[in-house]
């Protein structure tokens, strides 16, 4: 059995620990903005106090606003400069390629007609060496197709032209023809050109 000390002090524990579990509001209520504005509101009778700004003050928040519209206007045109000169750069870019490949493609063109026309002459002067001049004129034009105001082809086109009247007595009057028009158009060769037109008015 429990001494009497010993149930004195349990009732005593109890008794303190009903005491803590009474409802007590250990914390304030929270305080809303409803709350705070009724409180104000009680506090000023229902009336609200604004403040009035003064014209100086009306002026100030006019540059502010004013200044960082400026600041605004500037941060966009810098963009848009920007971008304008990023899209003009790849557009000059892209231009400039186009040319270079219009231009490279030009160059491809021509060092194969030059090709071309190197084999035709080579072709033809093998048959010139040879006596046939019927061969050497006709790679010959072939090669006049190709550059017909290049001056090497014309004049070994006429000398052929010329052999060949000199020889077989054909393509006199071609040859004549030939050698007026390339007078007019090399007058710097003429004393290479007046060799064969001796040749020529010899045979006529």
């Amino acid at each position: 059995m429990f001494g009497g000390g010993s149930v004195q002090g349990m009732i005593t524990s109890l008794s303190n620990n009903k005491k803590l579990l009474r409802s007590k509001r250990l914390f304030q209520k929270e305080r809303t903005f409803l709350n705070t504005k009724k409180e104000s509101l009680k506090a000023t009778e229902g009336k609200l106090n604004f403040k009035k700004a003064s014209q100086e003050e009306l002026l100030q928040i006019g540059k502010k606003i004013r200044k960082q519209n400026r600041k605004e206007n500037t941060i966009l045109i810098g963009i848009a400069i920007l971008i304008i000169s990023v899209f003009t750069y790849f557009t000059i870019n892209v231009i400039r390629q186009n040319s270079i490949d219009k231009e490279s493609i030009q160059v491809l063109k021509f060092q194969e007609k030059e090709k071309q026309f190197l084999v035709l002459i080579n072709k033809g002067d093998e048959w010139f060496e040879k006596g046939k001049w019927y061969n050497s004129i006709f790679y010959y034009e072939k090669a006049k197709e190709i550059f017909p105001k290049n001056y090497d082809i014309n004049y070994r086109l006429v000398r052929s032209y010329s052999f060949e009247c000199e020889s077989e007595f054909q393509n006199c009057h071609e040859a004549k023809k030939l050698l007026d028009k390339l007078f007019l158009m090399f007058p710097d060769k003429e004393k290479d050109l007046l060799e064969i037109k001796g040749k020529l008015e010899y045979e006529y």
